[in-house]
């Protein structure tokens, strides 16, 4: 078996990736998504990731990202581990492994101190991530409600959907809003243009407030299975805020309504008078390590801030 990187596999290789890739996620990473990754100032790691081939077949893949995080020290650049799976049929032979070890010293080469990544604690997967120094640092909190709903303002004029035209500004919200935060607080420069790009990130998906006619605050809704969802929601006052958490729940229909990640931290009180049920009991979390020395589970705590008021993470900051 060999592992190589992305520009050392051939495009008679992408099938093979693009099975691997959506058997375990349902999605595809095709080259114009990675190569418009790539451009300047891009979170990828120079080499994309690893992928583990094996007489000619990928059976295993690895992206990494360069993601910055304000430690509660100061801001640095981590990688960022997304999109590890194995083929079935090549399951429990060690190939995660060997490429979590291959990134973790490409990593060390680079510089970075510490590495992330999402992953479930039912998954197997978590057991592995465990014994080689990864612990579990933040759970996302959930806040949720069954509809139908009370009638609500939606916000009427002073809320509206994004438009293309709003992402400068959806950037520049988001920013002032993680100042004095730690966590997630800052993301790479046009992160919403450069995911809107690759499909990552649509205007359709997004309510803006206003404000003097000015962008004041922005909230991302998705739909999964019918049932609405907010994990990001970003305001510059109350009313702001109060006017989108309206819009985004007069957009649901009946079944049940979910806010969750940051604007649960932010908003918990407020969900609560609405109704919603607050808990952090999911088992989707991230896991943190420090790349060449163990670590217990509370010191990576400490040391990332996740249990502070002050850790910021939004559903947008996941990879």
């Amino acid at each position: 078996m060999k592992i190589l990187t992305f520009d050392e596999l051939s495009i008679s290789d992408d099938p093979g990736r693009a099975l691997v890739s959506l058997a375990a996620f349902g999605e595809f990473r095709d080259r114009r998504a990675v190569e418009l990754s790539r451009r300047p100032a891009s979170w990828l790691a120079e080499y994309v990731g690893v992928f583990a081939v094996d007489q000619g077949a990928v059976v295993g893949q690895m992206f990494v990202e360069r993601v910055p995080y304000t430690f509660p020290h100061g801001t640095e650049t981590v990688s960022g581990i997304a999109g590890v799976t194995t083929r079935l049929d090549h399951a429990r032979g060690g190939i995660a492994r060997q490429l979590l070890e291959e990134v973790h010293r490409r990593e060390r080469a680079a510089g970075i101190r510490h590495s992330i990544l999402w992953t479930n604690r039912s998954w197997g997967a978590h057991r592995l991530y465990e014994k080689i120094g990864y612990r579990d640092v933040y759970a996302p909190p959930l806040a949720v409600r069954i509809l139908p709903l009370p009638r609500h303002r939606s916000g009427g004029a002073r809320v509206r959907t994004a438009r293309r035209s709003d992402f400068r500004a959806i950037e520049g919200l988001h920013a002032r809003s993680g100042e004095g935060r730690w966590g997630f607080a800052q993301r790479p420069a046009r992160f919403a243009r450069r995911e809107a790009a690759t499909g990552g990130f649509r205007a359709e998906d997004v309510l803006i407030a206003l404000d003097r006619g000015e962008p004041s605050g922005y909230a991302v809704v998705g739909d999964r299975r019918g049932q609405a969802r907010c994990g990001e929601l970003v305001a510059s006052s109350s009313s702001a805020r109060n006017r989108l958490c309206a819009s985004v729940e007069a957009r649901a229909s009946a079944g049940s309504f979910t806010f969750w990640d940051g604007v649960v931290n932010d908003m918990g009180p407020e969900l609560r008078r609405r109704g919603y049920v607050v808990s952090a009991a999911g088992w989707f979390g991230l896991m943190a390590s420090e790349l060449g020395r163990e670590r217990s589970r509370a010191e990576l705590v400490r040391e990332f801030g996740t249990s502070d008021p002050r850790f910021r993470c939004f559903s947008g900051d996941r990879f």
